[in-house]
């Protein structure tokens, strides 16, 4: 394969910065400008250690000053808070609210709450946390939100939420205890749940606060019993069992693979046991994980589950989370770290892998940690850092001492004794591991997707959506082929590995990174993953270059059936007749063969009406039966086969993660 260094190098920049409008760029193209192209190659570019590179940026004269520069006033920029924009928008979520229990037609009130709901987020959303600005609603501007948003929930018949709501309305400075409309809105949410003996106790609760005026009680009665609990779909997601169980060796690995190593291809998965098709060979969570800066307004940022009504950190207004839960793990752990630099994040332009690389550190329960974790995986991954240009080496730095000096002000360190850039001792470590991430992670991170489905059907019109990336450390010692033996999709954050077709003992277990043969040509696969991931395909698919899937016939290779030979044989001219075998020179009869793929050919289109009718658990038992089936008499490329194991994915993909538009 022809080496293109002009597509290696943008593919390489990609994974540093994927905004080019963003400020890094600039950063890096004055930084490589001031130290000019001769130390660049002639001293940069001969430093044999990231330590090296690291300690160069922040001390060798011919580059430090323009960096220390810059890094000097890298500030928190973040969305803040805004007290009076929460009170508006609360109270045109009041106004909706009024105006839906006003109207006669069923289809306006549903839309006048709606928009109602989509204040009320907003209000939630801008509000501080309590007391800080006293001014507005006596410091309870978030309480309030949430109370807001509880009633409209209540109307819409979203128990759980609007429970959840009050929950955070009480502890964001509602008073509860004696609070007789409170016990009453409770009362509402448990019967919108449909738990009306939790609603009685509620009810018991506020009749017994109330005394003598049992007004408020008396009318919340009258609601309850109009109240419609919404028959909100639950989309299903479920994580498989691993085959056999899991692998003590391998975390999140079947027992039925194991890792092996050979000096050329490194370390990779392999069959341990035959497999079969279907077998589930990985279910991980990952090592670190971040959800892309354009879902953060639909997405949870902890668990990357769609947002109905977020729960937001109380510091900034930027992220959101699906429930409390999430947000106190999140602002407990990384996100403190995080928060307040946010928007300069994405306004420097840096790629999602620069995120996961600085989380690694962020979500580590302290330094040390982080440091052991970044350097096991700088150990055990593949980073090519002797194969890259200076300039490659130069513009990664920079980014780990961008990354460096934010933890510096997020106060990762603790409280430093200078406002300066210049990097004590285990500062430096943590740049040089920060280096050493983002060039293992170029190689090693999988894009997490999940999957968009229609009201009108789970398969036709369905949509792979990614929504963030992950690095996972099981899952990145599975090398790649042109036409995968096993397929991913994601529950969650986590990554479900199944096989697509049996495996001999052994035989690698390999995923796709992308350039695939049923739309990339060998030749521009071959550049795609050269330039990419720095290494030159030999799977059996470009060895005999299949061709695309719309130009393979319906001709098919059969094993010869002779016992203990493994030669492929053409479909026969004539099915009457022997056909002799050139390896173990037999005469052998293709007619039970041939027989055997008439009977796959109708599992496949019974599994194709199965999808068809949405039974997805019937439809992947008959691909599985049929794939495993054609595997025994045949081998690819077979188009009714191929299209049976992207349809697998697809069921596969169906139990996994799955939201409407």
């Amino acid at each position: 394969m022809e080496y293109d260094p002009d597509y290696q190098k943008i593919c390489s920049t990609r994974t540093v910065q994927s905004d080019k409008k963003g400020f890094f760029n600039e950063f890096y193209l004055n930084v490589k400008d001031a130290c000019g192209d001769k130390w660049l190659q002639n001293y940069f570019g001969k430093l044999k250690s990231n330590a090296a590179r690291i300690l160069s940026i922040f001390s060798d004269r011919e580059i430090c000053d323009p960096v220390l520069g810059v890094l000097e006033h890298v500030q928190p920029v973040f969305k803040q808070k805004d007290v009076l924009l929460s009170s508006q928008r609360r109270a045109q979520a009041d106004k909706f609210y009024l105006m839906s229990s006003n109207a006669e037609v069923e289809e306006d009130r549903k839309e006048l709450l709606q928009q109602a709901l989509m204040h009320a987020n907003l209000a939630v959303m801008r509000a501080p946390a309590p007391n800080l600005d006293t001014s507005v609603d006596h410091g309870l501007t978030l309480a309030m939100a949430y109370l807001t948003r509880a009633n409209i929930l209540i109307s819409q018949g979203e128990g759980e939420a609007a429970l959840s709501d009050l929950k955070l309305a009480a502890n964001f400075g509602v008073e509860s205890k004696q609070n007789v409309d409170y016990y009453c809105k409770m009362a509402k949410a448990y019967a919108a749940m449909a738990e009306s003996a939790r609603a009685e106790i509620s009810l018991k609760i506020a009749e017994k606060l109330a005394g003598a005026n049992t007004g408020i009680v008396t009318i919340t009665r009258k609601e309850i019993a109009l109240i419609k609990p919404a028959k909100r779909e639950r989309l299903t997601e479920v994580i498989p069992e691993l085959t056999h169980g899991e692998n003590p060796e391998l975390s999140g690995a079947a027992k039925v693979v194991k890792l092996v190593e050979t000096k050329d291809k490194g370390r990779f998965v392999v069959a341990d046991q035959g497999l079969k098709t279907g077998d589930v060979v990985l279910a991980e969570d990952p090592v670190a994980a971040c959800l892309l800066p354009n879902f953060f307004g639909t997405n949870c940022h902890h668990c990357f589950k769609r947002l109905h009504t977020p729960v937001p950190c109380l510091h900034c207004s930027g992220i959101a989370f699906c429930s409390a839960q999430c947000m106190g793990e999140a602002c407990e752990t990384y996100h403190r770290f995080e928060c307040q630099f946010m928007d300069l994040f994405i306004g420097s332009g840096m790629s999602i892998l620069c995120f996961i690389a600085l989380r690694i550190f962020t979500q580590a329960p302290n330094l040390e940690d982080g440091l052991a974790t970044a350097n096991l995986l700088f150990e055990h991954l593949c980073s090519h850092q002797d194969v890259r240009e200076a300039d490659d080496h130069l513009q990664r730095s920079l980014m780990a001492g961008f990354l460096m000096r934010v933890l510096q002000k997020a106060q990762y360190f603790g409280r430093r004794k200078t406002e300066g850039v210049n990097p004590t001792a285990v500062e430096l470590q943590v740049a040089t591991a920060l280096l050493g991430l983002l060039q293992l992670l170029q190689y090693n991170a999988h894009e997490i997707y999940h999957t968009m489905v229609t009201d009108e059907h789970c398969f036709e019109g369905c949509k792979v959506v990614y929504v963030g990336a992950g690095l996972y450390g099981t899952g990145s010692y599975f090398n790649h082929e042109c036409w995968p033996s096993v397929a991913g999709y994601f529950v969650g954050k986590k990554l479900v590995m199944s096989a697509t077709k049996p495996h001999r003992p052994n035989e690698i277990v390999a995923v796709n990174y992308g350039p695939i043969f049923t739309k990339m040509n060998l030749k521009e696969r071959q550049r795609s993953l050269r330039g990419r991931y720095a290494f030159n395909c030999n799977c059996m698919t470009c060895q005999e270059n299949w061709p695309l899937l719309q130009k393979i016939d319906k001709q098919v290779r059969f094993w010869c059936t002779s016992a203990n030979c493994v030669n492929l044989l053409k479909f026969p001219k004539d099915l009457a007749k022997d056909v002799r075998c050139p390896r173990c020179r037999k005469n052998v009869s293709l007619k039970e063969s041939v027989a055997k793929l008439i009977k796959i050919e109708e599992i496949y289109r019974e599994a194709a009406e199965a999808m068809q009718a949405q039974k997805t658990t019937e439809a992947i038992e008959l691909f599985k039966e049929g794939i495993d089936a054609f595997f025994q008499i045949a081998a690819l490329p077979h188009k009714d086969t191929l299209i049976a194991q992207q349809a697998l994915l697809k069921c596969n993909a169906n139990t996994g993660t799955t939201f409407k538009k």
